[in-house]
């Protein structure tokens, strides 16, 4: 009798620490998908600012950008690979060029939002280019490789 209910305790906490594994990476997969939406909407935002030359919302939202890939960079550990999730498996196989990446993204939104502080209307132009959209320039290279419905080979 003790031994049944000793087994099933065991096999009580085993699931139980399975669904703590399997929420928690179900948050961090939430978390990154809420971050790269953010980045998608303030890709947008910027490209109808640059349309009303409203260098305050360029500036903003470049910054915006620039903590929401800060954050992301922390949001792809080890194991995170499992569940409803569209990253491809060599952020985990190739960190360091997943790193590289991300940090080049910065990298030109940290350059966008001094142009449009600047008021720079050409280097605006040339920074919002060079940080792209889904499929073009710096997030669009990134995703390219590192988000699995964008590849070619799928």
């Amino acid at each position: 009798m003790i031994r049944k209910i000793l087994m099933s305790a065991v096999l009580g906490m085993t699931a139980l620490a399975a669904s703590s594994q399997s929420s928690a990476q179900d948050d961090i997969i939430g978390k990154r998908k809420g971050i790269m939406g953010d980045n998608n909407r303030d890709v947008k935002a910027i490209a109808a600012a640059v349309k009303k030359k409203d260098y305050a919302t360029i500036q903003v939202k470049a910054k915006e950008i620039v903590s929401g890939l800060e954050t992301a960079a922390s949001l792809f550990p080890k194991g995170s690979d499992k569940g409803k999730t569209r990253a491809h498996p060599d952020i985990w196989a190739k960190p360091d060029e997943f790193k590289k990446d991300l940090a080049n993204a910065v990298k030109v939104a940290e350059a966008l939002s001094k142009a449009a502080e600047a008021q720079n209307e050409a280097e605006v132009a040339v920074k919002v280019k060079e940080l792209g959209s889904l499929r073009t320039g710096a997030c669009g290279e990134c995703h390219k490789v590192f988000r699995a419905d964008m590849r070619k080979d799928g």
